[in-house]
């Protein structure tokens, strides 16, 4: 749940970017163009939203194309990090690998991808899966490597079985590093994901948002970024309230 402060500072934002907004619209400070009213903008989401297909099918398209993204990812990532981790030789010899690899940018390679899977739905699954594998690769493997092996002895000393001690030991020392690391994984998913459709797709937010900004179309740009921003805060709360439950299940 959101504390009531920090959710007052959130509201305080939120009015404070509205009230921007509305005195350089209304002041002519900034060219329509550039910039619309927040009254045209919302005529436009009043008009997708009395339309739901033209919602619900390029968000869809996104939501399907990051979770893919991101479930492929975590299930490569973690046993990567598991192996990296557990191993001291491995550790020195690959986590310099990933954290490298981790600060490049990888958006150069969609043309390579587009060319070789496709301006469809599997070249933005695999950006986004590249983009989401790094971030919890390294924290698996560093929060492997920081178990105290003392705490995984002495509970094979009191007779734990090997799943005993990785569920009682192993996984509450790990679960929340790889938890925070899955939050900016799926969130740069999610990125990733709506850039690729921005730059070459067929549908999606990203799409639209090249549709509208293509075609001149301000508030109908600024109406997709909104639901851009919604979205990302939707999904963000969702795996938050996952991850809580998660939590509560292992500290039990």
């Amino acid at each position: 749940m959101i504390a009531p402060r920090r959710a007052l500072v959130y509201a305080g934002t939120v009015a404070a970017v509205l009230a921007a907004w509305w005195l350089l619209s209304a002041t002519g400070a900034v060219a329509p163009l550039l910039l619309p009213t927040i009254g045209s903008v919302v005529q436009v989401l009043a008009d997708l939203a009395g339309e739901p297909s033209k919602l619900v099918e390029p968000i869809g398209t996104t939501l399907r194309e990051t979770a893919t993204a991101f479930g492929i990812a975590v299930l490569l990532a973690l046993p990567v990090g598991l192996l990296t981790g557990s191993s001291r030789l491995l550790r020195r010899a690959y986590e310099p690998i990933l954290t490298s690899m981790s600060v490049l940018p990888l958006v150069i390679l969609y043309p390579v991808l587009a060319a070789t899977l496709g301006v469809g739905s599997q070249s933005k699954i695999m950006l986004g899966l590249l983009y989401a594998f790094f971030p919890v690769a390294i924290a698996t493997a560093r929060a492997t490597a920081n178990v105290d092996g003392r705490l995984i002895t002495a509970a094979r000393m009191m007779g734990a079985t090997r799943a005993q001690w990785l569920r009682g030991v192993v996984l509450p020392a790990v679960l929340g590093p790889v938890l925070a690391a899955m939050r900016v994984s799926l969130g740069l998913a999610l990125v990733t994901v709506i850039a690729a459709e921005f730059i070459a797709g067929a549908a999606g937010i990203g799409y639209q948002l090249g549709t509208t900004s293509q075609g001149l179309d301000s508030p109908g740009l600024f109406a997709w970024i909104v639901i851009a921003c919604l979205v990302t805060v939707a999904v963000n709360l969702l795996f938050s309230v996952t991850t809580l439950v998660l939590q509560k299940g292992v500290t039990r």
